[in-house]
């Protein structure tokens, strides 16, 4: 037979699970910022490094959208 626990009880451990739940997003949210902040950091390093590199890309990109949206 299983012991049903008082809905007291059940309450509680729900408040906790909760809170756990809430302490992993924020958790989760900072890692998340801290990634986002390091690649925005690397992709600045790589283009002071190779600016020329950087710009040539992104012609390449610009030519190839007007191709696109000139056949539209």
């Amino acid at each position: 037979m299983i012991k049903q626990a008082p809905a007291d009880d059940l309450a509680a451990q729900m408040r906790r699970l909760q809170d756990d739940l809430d302490s992993i997003k924020e958790t989760l949210k900072d890692a998340g910022k801290r990634e986002a902040q390091s690649a925005v950091a690397n992709v600045e390093g790589y283009a002071r490094d190779n600016p020329r590199t950087v710009l040539a890309g992104a012609v390449g990109i610009g030519v190839l959208l007007g191709l696109l949206l000139r056949r539209h």
